[in-house]
């Protein structure tokens, strides 16, 4: 086996485990993976994930760590289980400098709605909806679509009135973009204003952030003001 492929064993291993299990050691990881101990240490090392156990709350930035460093992000999801994916894309952000939050809750006149992940950097933030689809079925990712672009004008009422910590900035006008982020990659980068994006998709778009380039896409962001302060 070459080196590379008892690699993306290690890192196949590491996802299942920590996966089903919540925790594990790099010994255990080595062993399932049928590779040296010290090949397992190097890797993680690499990674910034050099101790000895690792635990559950690594795995997204495992994942993205090693997608930056050329393995297959969507193989390693597969592995990692579903339920990892809002984790994953929240540690995307974060790994590009943003504030992230996932599961947002918010009440709006009467109708409640769940934010998977938002995340804001300077003026600019993102409502993201992640889809944990086997399939991208072109016609479910439009509904979806549609349904996201209703959470995220929710949620510029909702954060407009200060009831989200931290966002947004105080003194700030916010540029809130719908999103919504799968596995596979779509058709089309965006539907009545609504960026479609694969995880590849975007990580090159958080690479570099412009304004423009978002607008010839034709993503339609909404204008969040800052909550006004009352004067003491």
């Amino acid at each position: 086996m070459s080196a590379r492929l008892r690699l993306e064993a290690l890192l196949r291993c590491a996802a299942e485990l920590l996966s089903s299990k919540g925790r594990t050691t790099l010994e255990e990881v080595s062993h399932c993976a049928g590779t040296p101990l010290v090949l397992a240490k190097h890797l993680f090392e690499e990674l910034g994930l050099g101790a000895e156990e690792l635990e559950g709350r690594v795995l997204p930035l495992m994942l993205i760590r090693a997608w930056l460093k050329g393995y297959s992000i969507l193989d390693l999801a597969l592995h990692s289980g579903w339920s990892t994916l809002e984790e994953l894309v929240g540690a995307i952000f974060g790994e590009f400098g943003f504030q992230y939050r996932r599961g947002v809750r918010l009440r709006v006149e009467g109708e409640r709605y769940e934010v998977d992940v938002l995340a804001w950097r300077g003026d600019v933030a993102f409502c993201v909806d992640c889809k944990r689809w086997a399939r991208l079925r072109e016609s479910a990712l439009r509904r979806a679509a549609q349904a996201q672009a209703e959470r995220c004008k929710a949620l510029a009422r909702y954060a407009a009135s200060g009831r989200v910590e931290g966002f947004p900035a105080p003194h700030t006008r916010t540029y809130l973009y719908p999103v919504v982020v799968s596995l596979h990659k779509p058709k089309t980068p965006v539907y009545e204003g609504v960026l479609l994006l694969d995880l590849y998709a975007l990580v090159c778009l958080l690479r570099e952030i412009d304004a423009l380039r978002l607008v010839e896409l034709g993503a339609e962001p909404l204008v969040v003001e800052a909550p006004r302060r009352l004067p003491l």
